[in-house]
């Protein structure tokens, strides 16, 4: 076999990988395809966005990637970070333990949640042709292709036909000293008329030396299905994290795309949102919060391959210190998608002068009778509301955490999630101080914030009610 190079990233590595995981010649060829796009792709495609590449880049070379070959005890793993009421749970160590707690009424429901490696070994039809109709195409962004080529973990949620997940089926993956780098491929896949709340968590525990998480989540949401999915990305300052969310509604459907970012040293993150079928709906929020020297590189597109479709994208950040910010946006409304409805916003705050943000909102229409939309803007702390409220008693602190919280308040306060709408106040509040603190149970969330004297009490043991446990 010919063995082409990019440094540490070779074919005999992706091989290596591949059998190491025992996957079909199929997925093997996929994910060499893969490498070489990402070996020959440059990190911008489109040349309005090539000067602020520099925002976003890094070595990769800086990581190890290799087959996860640790042992994660999560019992351990997970110590401090679970209060033992959750239910309906995705617990990820690292890249290399998976553990599923599913209530007994999700379980008979005929809801699958497994492993990405199971998924390819158990449902080796259909994730064949969800690999060969791939959404975070290898040849349409250099770092999707790195994730195909390199993935080492993931999960796959199956919704069947006219099942409804209401309450969040949460999955929270914990980073503890990685010994390679955690490069996650999941997939959600909901039938006709099937509904789901997802809610995905991004934690550090501790990590003695830099490390990268590579995401990439892709949902497929069938005829009159309701898909919402949240992520919250709280990475440490060692970590660099790349996501790539992908979405493809058919008719009728609606889905909400939540993403939070405040964590990591740079942050690249890519969402396409788009409308395959008529009367499709897609609405997206990205909250960002940057200080000291994070840079943060987004683009968001919203995609109209259908008549009749709706989307919206609102995307609001605050900046501190000398952290810098790109924001990419697009609405692209296809010559077939007759009376599209589109909407794209990002809004920006500066508190520092050595903080930077700029934004770049665009339209791609080829045909008539639609309505698009896109605004953007990045401005400094209004001073005079700060003045209005130092007036007031508050010190200037807590009067600029304030502005910021209210600054948040139009975005946050429309996220369809319940628990990640009420507790990304609570966590971007955290930041302010300096914290990085996670995502609550409503009771314990209003227990801490004072609003209900609510006695948190451990109850049972998450692994004691497993659905499934692979070490």
């Amino acid at each position: 076999m010919a063995q082409q190079t990019m440094g540490a990233f070779t074919e005999e590595k992706v091989d290596a990988l591949s059998r190491s995981l025992k996957e079909p010649d199929w997925l093997r060829s996929f994910r060499i395809d893969a490498l070489k796009e990402f070996i020959k792709l440059p990190l911008e495609l489109s040349p309005l966005y090539t000067k602020y590449t520099g925002i976003s880049k890094f070595d990769p070379e800086e990581f190890s990637v290799a087959p996860p070959s640790e042992v994660v005890d999560l019992r351990s793993h997970f110590e401090g970070y679970l209060t033992g009421k959750e239910t309906n749970v995705i617990l990820q160590g690292n890249s290399t333990t998976i553990h599923v707690d599913l209530d007994e009424s999700l379980s008979k429901s005929g809801l699958e949640v497994m492993s990405i490696n199971e998924a390819i070994s158990k449902k080796e039809g259909l994730m064949r042709e969800l690999f060969e109709n791939k959404l975070a195409k290898s040849k349409g962004e250099k770092y999707a292709a790195f994730n195909n080529a390199f993935f080492n973990t993931g999960t796959f949620i199956h919704v069947p036909r006219g099942v409804e997940v209401s309450s969040p089926l949460r999955k929270i993956l914990l980073v503890k000293s990685p010994g390679t780098s955690i490069i996650d491929q999941s997939m959600i896949h909901a039938e006709e008329s099937s509904k789901l709340n997802f809610l995905e968590e991004l934690y550090t525990s501790a990590s003695a030396q830099n490390y990268l998480l590579s995401s990439v989540l892709e949902v497929r949401a069938g005829s009159s299905s309701h898909v919402d999915a949240s992520s919250l990305q709280l990475l440490d300052e060692r970590g660099t994290y790349l996501a790539n969310k992908q979405v493809a509604a058919s008719n009728d459907s609606h889905v909400n795309i939540t993403s939070i970012l405040l964590g990591s040293s740079i942050s690249r993150s890519r969402m396409n949102l788009e409308m395959t079928g008529r009367g499709s709906a897609v609405e997206g929020f990205e909250v960002f919060f940057c200080n000291g020297k994070q840079r943060f590189d987004l683009e968001s597109n919203l995609i109209h391959n259908s008549p009749d479709t709706t989307a919206a994208l609102h995307a609001r950040g605050v900046l501190k210190d000398q952290s810098q910010s790109i924001f990419k946006g697009m609405i692209k409304i296809n010559h077939i998608a007759k009376n599209a409805s589109s909407y794209l916003a990002h809004h920006a705050m500066l508190l520092d002068k050595g903080a930077r943000s700029d934004g770049i909102p665009g339209l791609d229409i080829e045909t008539n009778e639609v309505k698009a939309t896109h605004s953007a803007s990045v401005a400094q702390v209004d001073e005079d509301q700060v003045f209005y409220l130092r007036a007031r008693g508050l010190p200037e602190d807590e009067a600029k955490k304030m502005i910021v919280l209210g600054f948040f308040e139009p975005v946050v306060s429309r996220i369809p999630v319940e628990m990640a709408r009420e507790g990304a106040k609570f966590i971007i509040e955290g930041k302010w101080y300096g914290e990085r603190r996670r995502l609550i149970d409503r009771e314990a969330l209003m227990a801490i914030t004072g609003e209900a004297p609510v006695e948190i009490k451990q109850s049972g043991d998450v692994f004691e009610r497993h659905y499934k446990y692979r070490a």
